[in-house]
């Protein structure tokens, strides 16, 4: 990007069809480059985003097959129960 911009000023400068000075294709340059680091920045941040997005995901993913263990063994020892019972009353 920054060449590509950099390229085109030449060319403008070279062409005749602009009259910038030093200072302001300077000027240009350095917004360029602050550009581009806020840019990359950006990118990062969106980065570290993502792999915490990836991390969250995990962690639900594990919480969820807890949960569904937890739900068999709660159905498991709630129909043991029922078997007792019945056993029971059935002896009487």
């Amino acid at each position: 990007m920054k060449k590509l911009l950099l390229a085109t000023f030449a060319t403008v400068l070279v062409a005749g069809c602009s009259t910038i000075t030093t200072e302001q294709f300077n000027a240009l340059e350095n917004r360029v480059s602050a550009l581009e680091r806020q840019v990359g920045s950006a990118s990062d941040t969106a980065s570290g985003a993502a792999t915490a997005a990836a991390s969250a995901s995990r962690d639900a993913a594990a919480a969820q097959a807890t949960a569904e263990r937890a739900l068999d063994a709660a159905n498991a020892a709630n129909e043991r129960a029922e078997r007792m019972a019945e056993t029971c009353c059935a002896r009487k």
